[in-house]
């Protein structure tokens, strides 16, 4: 490695660009039915949680 110059301003030295956090599509590992089973079942269960929210949001509104 090269030793550290001095900070300057004017010459600010040049920034290496950052790994891009997504993996290459290689790396992927394909997903298998099981999985896909679970994670709709999960958004399922996300959507009945949201329409009770949104449920007890309006009674709220209404007792105000």
């Amino acid at each position: 490695m090269e030793p550290r110059r001095p900070f300057d301003p004017l010459h600010p030295t040049p920034i290496e660009p950052i790994p891009s956090p997504l993996r290459p599509s290689s790396q992927y590992v394909p997903r298998n039915d099981e999985s896909v089973r679970i994670l709709k079942e999960i958004l399922d269960r996300l959507t009945v949680i949201e329409s009770k929210l949104r449920t007890i949001e309006e009674h709220l509104k209404t007792k105000r």
